[in-house]
């Protein structure tokens, strides 16, 4: 993979990747100078296969197709997962006061 410059980079991640029971098997490494080109290196969390690309990707939610197996793996928004993760959390019963 390309050596990423970080003062240059608009977007970097380096996240592990969910197969479809929900053990982290895979991983991706992905950075983009402009927001649109997009230089990654992933291994599959369905099959294992590494590969590496550079792509245009557009606007979210970015999928990613494994070349050996064809599975897609969604690349979710981090912040998105957060915010969704603290809306949905149901009122611990210690926080509520009589």
């Amino acid at each position: 993979m390309k050596e990423i410059d970080y003062d240059k980079a608009e977007y970097v991640t380096n996240r592990k990747l969910e197969n479809d029971d929900g053990e982290e098997t895979g991983q991706i490494k992905m950075f983009s100078y402009d927001n649109e080109t997009f230089h990654y290196q992933m291994t599959c969390p369905f099959c294992g296969h590494e590969f590496e690309r550079s792509e245009e990707l557009g606007s979210r939610p970015w999928w990613i197709e494994c070349p050996e197996c064809e599975r897609s793996s969604n690349i979710k928004r981090i912040k998105d997962a957060a915010k969704k993760e603290v809306k949905n959390r149901a009122p611990d019963p210690s926080d509520v006061t009589e």
